[in-house]
């Protein structure tokens, strides 16, 4: 049986990827909370990180320590760099880091080309459009279309997220097969409703939910963007189907 770890940052990218799987129990793994599912010859273990680089590196770091896994994923949700569609499943090629002094391709994350055909492979199985290439990680949420642009002309990623380098970096150094799959839930011209990064913090939220009031209009991108993640997410769940099916 194959023991495939997934590694998602909120409760919505999580129960996509549950959705999935037949709910066999739930466990902790080195004091890190995790589902354990089964859908065909794998058995998925399914842990919630936390959002950006700092929660999931300890979360998946904890978790490798204690569970030995043939594949460690990056699930959830991304922002497409590369012109797509909302839903559109991104797989990556590898990782980079995106910090002050920029990307570097000296410390990119590979994921496993094997595992990246046959991502390829079932998103085709499953019907939905998918495209493989660089992932870049940032420490912060990028919800200005300008920035996208840059970040996307700087890295030529395909996708953007807050957690994959970081657990692609704990993956490598414990040896076991990385991959990166995340379904786009906003796109490299538009602005997000709001800048996202006040909620990182508890201290942000009043700040965050002052900005709402203040600025009515962001409720209708609010609603926006809740459909798309809608069908990111039920374009996850075809995914993670077939690709499961396959193993």
């Amino acid at each position: 049986m194959k023991l495939v770890g997934v590694f998602a940052a909120t409760r919505w990218e999580c129960d996509a990827v549950r959705r999935a799987v037949v709910v066999e129990r739930r466990m902790h793994v080195g004091g890190t909370r995790c589902l354990v599912g089964r859908r065909g010859n794998s058995r998925l273990f399914l842990w919630r990180t936390g959002v950006g680089p700092v929660r999931s590196g300890t979360v998946s770091r904890e978790a490798l320590a204690g569970q030995p896994l043939d594949l460690a994923v990056s699930a959830g949700f991304a922002c497409a760099l590369a012109p797509s569609q909302v839903g559109e499943l991104l797989i990556g090629s590898e990782v980079v880091s995106l910090g002050a002094a920029g990307a570097s391709s000296d410390q990119a994350v590979p994921c496993a080309a094997p595992y990246r055909a046959a991502a390829v492979d079932a998103a085709r199985a499953a019907g939905v459009a998918a495209r493989a290439g660089r992932f870049v990680t940032t420490p912060r949420v990028v919800w200005r279309a300008e920035e996208k642009r840059r970040v996307a002309a700087e890295t030529g990623a395909v996708g953007l997220d807050m957690e994959s380098a970081a657990i692609g970096a704990v993956a490598a150094a414990r040896g076991v097969p990385f991959l990166v799959v995340r379904a786009a839930s906003d796109l490299v011209d538009e602005d997000l409703p709001l800048d996202f990064n006040l909620f990182l913090s508890p201290a942000g939220w009043t700040s965050g939910i002052v900005q709402c009031l203040l600025q009515p209009s962001s409720l209708g991108g609010l609603a926006r963007l809740r459909r798309q993640t809608e069908l990111a997410a039920e374009r996850t769940v075809r995914f993670w189907g077939a690709f499961l099916d396959a193993q």
